[in-house]
């Protein structure tokens, strides 16, 4: 079986806060555990990659990363391992919880933006939120 190079795959980057959900949106999409996941905020320490086939698209690298939130003692080294993805992405999908979309998030937002690369928010953990959530507050936050 031939196999595309991973330098000529669409590398789509997980980007988030810390325990937004970034490995288990990975795993899901995968369809099998690639990424350790946990409640314990700083899992992911290194980036993970995950060269598949994503129907229609073809060929991809997933690639999983710490929060560029993390506060813990290794944080600032876990960020600066993630911030070095942006070199590395073609393509951002930027996980938020539910209909938080906050300062942070937009400033992923203009980081990609200023190096021309497309941004695809996803509302992670919509389950979480309260009884009575509508669509349309998904909706309005994705829209700022």
């Amino acid at each position: 079986m031939k196999t595309t190079p991973k330098s000529l795959r669409l590398h789509i980057a997980l980007f988030g806060r810390t325990n937004v959900g970034k490995s288990s949106f990975l795993n899901l999409v995968a369809g099998q555990d690639v990424s350790i996941v946990s409640s314990h905020p700083g899992t992911t320490t290194d980036v993970v990659e995950k060269p598949m086939e994503l129907l229609p698209i073809g060929p991809v690298v997933f690639l999983d990363t710490a929060g560029l939130d993390d506060t813990t003692t290794l944080g600032e080294k876990r960020i600066g391992k993630t911030e070095k993805v942006f070199d590395r992405a073609d393509v951002i999908v930027l996980l938020h919880e539910g209909d938080r979309v906050t300062e942070f998030e937009k400033a992923v937002e203009a980081k990609a933006d200023a190096k021309k690369i497309p941004v695809i928010r996803v509302a992670n953990k919509a389950d979480l939120l309260p009884v009575g959530a509508t669509c349309m507050s998904l909706i309005h936050c994705n829209s700022t």
